[in-house]
């Protein structure tokens, strides 16, 4: 996360909406009511997606969710081999099942700056335990991101990446020449992100403050209820007919 994502969100939700609704939709897709309520729980995350302006995101989530729903109506018509068909069922029913908890928790991610989270998680009262460790995760990963496509322009400035002549000569000596410096990346990002969140403060016992004002609003409230409302309809029409 970075602090630039914030400003050309087409919906401004407050992280710890984003967080109930996270936490709403991994609890509803374990609810086994029907498979209708699971579509209706597996669109929440897609709607998400578009009211933030991320098509791309969007777009692949459906086709993700909608290949497994395809494959669960099907699955009993598909005249295939008996392996291939519970390796289809089985990832089928995880994609139905978890994938929109994890999409919800990319968007809760890519949707929310580091200084909102924080400000959040010290509104709900988390300790410091806590919270340094979920700041030092919240830039850790982005970070990481930034020195992996640095280090793959590197390797491919060296000619050593996939469908180079190079590559081919040695996979092995190519495949040492990403992860090491990766790991090497992995542990110096780490301590000089815990020594930042440390120098700034973070482990004060003192309240803190934050220039970034968060607040539940209308809005929030108003996306709670259209959720609730929609799934709720969903529930009760799928069991009673």
């Amino acid at each position: 996360m970075n602090e630039a994502i914030v400003k050309n969100r087409r919906l401004h939700l407050d992280p710890r909406t984003k967080i109930l609704i996270l936490a709403v939709i991994a609890t509803l897709e374990m609810i086994n009511v029907s498979i209708e309520f699971t579509i209706a729980v597996g669109i929440v995350p897609f709607v998400l997606y578009l009211a933030d302006g991320r098509i791309s995101g969007a777009i692949k989530y459906a086709l993700m969710f909608g290949l497994a729903v395809a494959a669960h109506f099907l699955r009993s018509d598909l005249q295939i081999n008996m392996v291939l068909n519970m390796v289809i069922v089985l990832l089928g029913g995880f994609v139905l099942k978890l994938f929109p908890a994890f999409a919800c928790g990319e968007y809760f991610l890519k949707s929310t700056s580091v200084s909102e989270a924080m400000a959040a998680f010290s509104a709900m009262r988390i300790g410091r335990k806590m919270l340094i460790p979920l700041s030092v995760m919240f830039r850790f990963f982005p970070t990481i991101n930034r020195e992996r496509a640095a280090i793959h322009d590197a390797a491919a400035m060296r000619g050593i990446t996939i469908g180079r002549k190079r590559f081919w000569k040695n996979p092995g000596q190519a495949f040492e020449y990403r992860v090491i410096p990766l790991m090497i990346s992995v542990a110096n990002i780490g301590n000089d992100l815990s020594a930042a969140a440390l120098s700034r403060g973070l482990d004060n016992p003192v309240r803190h403050t934050t220039y970034t004002d968060v607040k539940i609003g209308r809005t929030d409230i108003i996306v709670v209820l259209i959720i609730a409302l929609f799934l709720t309809i969903v529930a009760f029409v799928s069991t009673t007919i």
